[in-house]
């Protein structure tokens, strides 16, 4: 007869079995209401904040030299937090970074609507990049805490499709946020206004977007008992600081240096790019730009079944190749709607690179390095994104927006062969 701590358990292994038919792999409830997190953030920050501050800086004034001079200023503050932030993390908990780092970016966004004096905007500028960093160094070692290991791949690109798609949803917004602000704040033609005409339409948007970002913390509240699996990395953590395998650790994160690069020369400068090259409204611009954010959110869902036929370096490798293609068609393109086509297919493709290599270089290396190693991985990311957006003014002038894509797909292909020789190829 079978004693009863074996019956217990045999029924609590029953449990777990049933509990587990028909539950899509890589979510669950924590993984659920980190989403719906994701989805407030993302649509607030990286769609209508991100969108309208180009618009706004032009509206206030400011040329595109200063502007680029106000985008590299969040990466140079996120690679000075990037180390101390993983330490910081590993003393206070990820969940709770998560809520303060959210804060903080509301206020760095309201606060450069707020003003148009350049130091305040450039204080402002450097806190969101400080508390942006904070924020991406913790959710990867939190998110793998979500989930099985075996789950990660596919919980990385669920919560990709939907910050992708929400950045989407948020592009669309932020082209029309400013049109309604205008309705509603009774000035008169504001569908037929320039962007110089239109700077309190713009902050009244851009206010919207920091209150966004506060409710996107009431998730995380919600999440509040901490799973085991979390305290216990977060512990190890703190012990590994000192004995972390910091040269394995920059060997494995270099393509972020890379990836980084090439991000700073295209994300902060797309709406200008398309705006210069074609002549199309902001709206317009809002359009395309979630479109891009649409389809980035859409390609990583077959990583999956690109891991399992080349394996996660592999794919990445073919991956960016292919999006260097795409950003070559895109410099060449003269026509708005071929470079439409070149444009998602390049940001698209190069966009499986963060759902593939985030699991990728959380598996290589043990829970008590997670946060130090995604501390790394930020400052690395920060240095390539910084490094380009200081010299995209000097650059366009150089060479030309479109020249610059071709600068871009050389680099997109370096992160490919980067990731081909430094990553782990399981």
């Amino acid at each position: 007869m079978r004693s009863q701590p074996a019956v217990t358990g045999a029924l609590a292994e029953m449990r777990h079995r049933v509990g587990r038919i028909g539950r899509v792999p890589g979510l669950n409830g924590r993984v659920l209401l980190f989403l719906c997190h994701s989805l407030l953030f993302h649509i607030a920050l990286l769609g209508i904040a991100d969108i309208l501050l180009n618009f706004y800086l032009v509206s206030i004034g400011y040329d595109t030299a200063t502007i680029s001079l106000l985008q590299s200023l969040p990466r140079l503050s996120g690679f000075l937090i990037g180390l101390p932030i993983g330490l910081i993390a590993n003393r206070v908990g990820n969940r709770r970074l998560i809520l303060l780092s959210t804060a903080g970016l509301a206020l760095a966004v309201a606060a450069t609507a707020l003003t148009q004096s350049l130091p305040i905007i450039a204080a402002s500028r450097f806190l969101w990049g400080a508390c942006f960093g904070a924020n991406q160094v913790v959710k990867p070692p939190f998110m793998v805490t979500l989930t099985d290991r075996s789950e990660h791949t596919a919980q990385f690109s669920y919560h990709n499709l939907v910050a992708m798609l929400a950045v989407a949803l948020g592009s669309a917004l932020g082209g029309l946020l400013p049109l309604l602000a205008s309705e509603t704040l009774g000035i008169a033609g504001a569908f037929d206004m320039e962007p110089e005409e239109m700077p309190l339409a713009y902050r009244a948007s851009i206010l919207c977007a920091a209150l966004l970002l506060l409710l996107s913390n009431l998730p995380i509240l919600a999440l509040r008992s901490m799973s085991a699996k979390e305290k216990n990395a977060e512990a190890a953590g703190y012990r590994m600081w000192r004995k972390a395998p910091w040269r394995r650790l920059l060997r494995l994160t270099f393509p972020l240096f890379v990836f980084g690069i090439s991000g700073g020369l295209t994300f902060p400068f797309f709406n200008l790019i398309f705006r210069e090259l074609f002549g199309i409204a902001d709206s317009a611009v809002g359009s395309v730009i979630g479109l891009g954010w649409l389809v980035m959110g859409l390609m990583p869902l077959f990583n999956p079944a690109w891991e399992a036929r080349l394996g996660r370096a592999g794919a990445l490798t073919a991956l960016m190749l292919v999006s260097a293609v795409a950003f070559v068609g895109l410099s060449q393109s003269q026509g708005l709607t071929i470079a439409v086509v070149f444009y998602v297919l390049a940001i698209g493709l190069r966009n499986t690179m963060q759902p593939l290599f985030q699991p990728l270089l959380m598996d290589s290396l043990d829970a008590a390095v997670h946060n130090i190693a995604s501390s790394v991985g930020l400052v690395m990311w920060n240095i390539g994104w910084f490094i380009s957006t200081f010299s995209f003014g000097a650059l366009q002038l150089a060479i030309g927006s479109r020249n610059i894509m071709l600068v871009v797909a050389f680099f997109v292909v370096l992160n490919g062969i980067s990731i081909r020789f430094t990553a782990k190829r399981g």
